[in-house]
């Protein structure tokens, strides 16, 4: 299992954010917020969380491959 927070400031940046998991499209990850559960590949869902607050990313079945960890890198939240 891999997880990592992410936070995801605008719309153009949640677009980016789809596109880039379009490359995994076999893998499976997961966003949870609040009591939410959606797939990360899906821009509709995504618009449909509160994406004012940051979202926890999850792959449930296995680690992510590390050209995964390198594009995920803009995405990641930092406790600021």
């Amino acid at each position: 299992m891999y997880r990592a927070e992410i936070f995801l400031k605008d719309l153009a940046n949640v677009k980016e954010f789809v596109v880039m998991t379009a490359k995994y499209d076999t893998l499976k990850i997961n966003l949870i917020s609040d009591i939410y559960t959606i797939d990360a590949h899906s821009l509709i869902g995504i618009i449909s969380l509160d994406i004012s607050k940051p979202m926890m990313l999850e792959i449930p079945d296995e680690d992510a491959p590390e050209s995964f960890k390198e594009d995920i890198k803009p995405y990641l939240y930092t406790h600021s």
